[in-house]
This record gives structure tokens, sequence and C-alpha cells, in this order.
């Protein structure tokens, strides 16, 4: 059998002579040897037909292995044809259903960047019964149901999280599908006593904004009342990571910079939670009009690479995992699968987290069928990666599908401003990754001892 070398393999030299070996199609990470790497490019010059020697065995047992991470495919295989029609199976997958409910978008804060509009009241009993009702009507065909919680501050609401949840687990029983949940939380009701009924509610992991150290956080993400929330959040994670994965978002804008963030990380270190906490460094973007007065503010996605890389290899000299992967996904996000809703405490039903609150946003309500022709749906699920020459012909397609939707229709982006922090700095987050997997080696190594 004849084989081909992927499209979307990178090698780069890293420390005593080894070689990163990385396939954005497979998400497949390696060390090389020198040898090995040798081995490779002798391998390719083979394959390519200019060297016309057969392999020996030890580069057709290298090829074996190349395969086996997609590094390498039979030549009459179409690499990107397989690509697409994945990405088409995730988008028109019936059997998954995602839903992000915001049982309630009012909050305890008042972030200074916040682009929600302030309001108040959960999501009543009778828009309740319409996501169950929603619910139940597909149940008979789906194998899986997943709801992530949002708001405003979910927690305010969690007498209706969990009236839904006892539902969904209900229908979960009578029908066999299985059921998962998730939150993205400001973390201050995150008490222990909450913690344990999320637990029982099958929420398994929670997302928190620590907005750098407690000086910076108390000032950008005060409490409505002025005080601050930074202690207390801390102990509540500290209690949290013992029962649930507890992922750190940390939203960076030009404010911010090396100081702050090694002043924030001695803060966790302190706290016990170097190792028990993923940290995610995210870009602060102006995503709609509201944001308009945070925008010289924030950087651009090639701006924001570049100190992206910076803050990471903190996380790494600091003796903190890195959890940032080049993962391939389906898909970019919900708004290009047609089985993922985003439903408001009216019942209103979004597209993006960006647009919860703007009315003229919504593409239909929870109480009614599902419109496919609104044009709210359309705006954004009908952008195809596949049709865009860059997008088709970049050797990161796989771990970008295109980027966000919403930056091409909402904030008429084009070219590489679409494009995700990834292509501008894949090279030194690779080095960081590999160093950061030795690093958790060599510690559990250690630990052994």
């Amino acid at each position: 059998m004849k084989y081909t070398l992927s499209r979307y393999n990178r090698f780069q030299p890293w420390q005593n002579g080894y070689h990163i070996a990385y396939n954005a199609r497979s998400g497949a990470v390696a060390l090389m040897t020198e040898e090995n790497y040798r081995t490779y490019l002798a391998i390719g010059e083979k394959l390519s037909g200019r060297d016309t020697g057969e392999l020996n065995a030890s580069e057709q047992a290298l090829l074996d292995q190349l395969a086996y991470g997609k590094f390498a495919f039979p030549t009459e295989y179409d690499e990107l044809a397989a690509i697409k029609f994945t990405h088409q199976l995730n988008r028109f997958e019936s059997s998954s259903l995602g839903l992000i409910v915001a049982p309630t978008m009012n909050c305890n804060m008042a972030c200074t960047y916040c682009f929600e509009q302030n309001k108040r009241g959960s999501m009543p009993p009778e828009v309740i019964e319409a996501l169950i009702e929603f619910v139940e009507k597909r149940a008979p065909g789906l194998r899986h149901v997943d709801i992530n919680w949002y708001g405003g501050e979910p927690l305010l609401a969690m007498a209706a999280i969990e009236d839904i949840t006892q539902s969904m687990l209900d229908l979960a029983a009578e029908h066999a599908f299985t059921y998962t949940s998730s939150m993205i939380s400001n973390g201050y009701l995150l008490t222990p006593d909450i913690v344990d009924r999320l637990v029982d509610a099958k929420v398994s992991m929670v997302q928190i904004t620590l907005d750098g150290p407690r000086r910076v956080h108390d000032e950008r993400r005060p409490l409505k009342n002025g005080r601050g929330s930074f202690d207390r959040i801390i102990e509540n994670i500290t209690y949290a990571v013992k029962k649930m994965a507890i992922g750190v978002r940390v939203n960076i804008d030009k404010q911010y910079n090396e100081a702050l963030i090694a002043e924030l990380l001695a803060e966790l270190e302190a706290a016990g939670l170097q190792q028990r906490v993923g940290i995610y460094f995210g870009l602060l973007e102006p995503a709609s009009e509201v944001c308009a007065n945070i925008a010289e503010n924030c950087y651009n996605a090639n701006e924001f690479s570049e100190v992206e890389v910076q803050y990471y290899r903190q996380l790494l000299q600091h003796g903190f995992r890195i959890l940032r992967l080049p993962s391939p996904v389906g898909v970019y996000c919900m708004a290009q699968i047609v089985n993922a809703f985003l439903v408001d405490p009216d019942g209103d039903i979004y597209r993006c987290f960006n647009h919860v609150g703007d009315k003229s946003k919504i593409m239909g309500n929870i109480r009614n069928p599902i419109n496919y022709e609104d044009p709210n749906f359309r705006r954004l699920f009908a952008f195809d990666p596949f049709e865009d020459s860059m997008c088709r012909e970049c050797s990161i397609l796989p771990i970008c599908m295109g980027g966000c939707p919403a930056k091409r229709v909402d904030r008429n982006l084009i070219g590489e401003e679409l494009c995700e922090t990834w292509r501008h700095n894949l090279h030194s987050m690779l080095d960081i990754i590999a160093a950061s997997r030795q690093q958790q080696q060599q510690a559990a190594a250690a630990a052994k001892e």
C-alpha cells in the first residue's frame, strides 16, 4: 500500500536534539529523536518519488507509527475530503443535543466590561416546562444531551437548575441517553453546599473568571455592593476542586502585564491550587456594540498571540499545568451545529453567547418549533470554511475550522483577523506544551520515588 504524508504535519527542533512532531488533524504531539527525524525525512523522499529506493525495515516501522497518528495515510485517501465529511457530520448530527441554558440573566457582580444588560428574575415555571418538553419530544432519537449553565450568574437560579436537571435525568433513564453538564460561573456563590448540590446535578466542570490578582480582580469584578470577591472565590475553589474540574479563565486586555500574572499565580500557589486548576487566558474582545467602550484596550488576535505565549511560559515556570492544546475540532462553535441552542430565561433562542439579551438576534422561542429558515439561524450557520480558499489551504484548518462565524458576520473582520491565535504562535506554544508534558512526567516519576 502506498502512503502520503499529511499536509497537517509540523516538525520543529526542540531540546537536546529532539524534534516536536505535531499533526493538526489528529492533535498528536510527540517527541522525535534526531535519528527518527532523519528517518522521517528519508520516508518523505521515498514516498514523493524523489528517492526511488524501497523503504527499509526501520523506515517501514516508523511509517506504521506515523499512519497510526495520522501523520501519513494511504495515497488513495482524500485527507481534505475526510475532514470536510467530519465537519458536515458534526454540523448535522442529530443524536446529540447541546443546550446552553441561562436560567437567569441577573448577576451579583458589576464587572466593568460586561456586555449583558442587568436583568432580574429566574426562568419561570412555564419556560422550564417548555424546555423540558423541547427535550422530551427529541428524546427518542437522542444518544446524548449536554447542558452548559450560563448567565448572568446561573447560581442565582439554583432551584431552576435542579428542577431542569431532575427532568433531564428522568428522561435519560426513560430513553437511554447519557446526560452531562458544566457551568460558567463567577464563583462567588460556589460554596461547599452548592458544590455538593451541583455534583448531584451532574455538573462535572465549572469555569470561573479571575481577572488578575486580588487587587485587580476586586477592582474589575466587584460585587454590586462594591465589595471585593476574590478571597471568597478562592476559598470556594479550594473546596470545589475536590469534587469537580475547575477551569480558571483570565480575561486579558492591554492593562495586563507579566508582573500582574506572576502576582496572580503566586496567590493561587499560596492557596494550594498550583496543580489543581487549569488556567486559560481569554482574549477580551469588543464582541458587540455595547462593548465599544472597551475596544481601545483590546488586543487583536495577532497581538494577543504574543502575550499569550509570554503568559503560558509563566505558567510553565511556576509549575502550573498547561491545558491549552491545539486539538482538532469538528466545528468551531454551536453556531455551526443544527442541534445546539442557547436558551435565555424568557425561552428565547440564540446562536451565540455574545447575542444574549439582544432581542434582534433571537431565532425563535423554546415554546415553538425550530425554524431553520430564520435569518438569525442562517446568518451564522451559513459559513463553510471549505468555501474559503484561505481556510481550505491552511495547515491548521482542523484546529480552527474557519474561526468564529460572528466575527465575519457581526464585526466584518477579514483575512487573518479571523484566525485563531494558533496561526501566529503555534511554534512557540508547541514548545511550551512539550516542556509542560516533560515537567509533569518528571513530577510523576519523583512522586513514585
